[in-house]
């Protein structure tokens, strides 16, 4: 896990600014967003929800349209 020092990000899934998290590409992700995906479970429903804005990012869109 990376820290972002003292400075806060958004995070690209639940759009909150958070100190701790973590760059995928290009997307800065919170560490309680990350928490929640590595436990979901496909059948969720929220499940497409976070796909879908793991897609927002243009990079991120590039990879998972693969």
């Amino acid at each position: 896990m990376f820290s972002n020092g003292s400075s806060t990000e958004n995070c690209g899934v639940c759009e909150q600014n958070s100190e701790m998290g973590f760059y995928l590409l290009s997307m800065w992700i919170c560490l309680s967003c990350e928490r929640k995906m590595v436990e979901l479970n496909v059948e969720d429903p929220s499940y497409t929800w976070y796909i879908e804005r793991l897609r927002g990012s243009k990079m991120n869109n590039r990879m998972l349209l693969h």
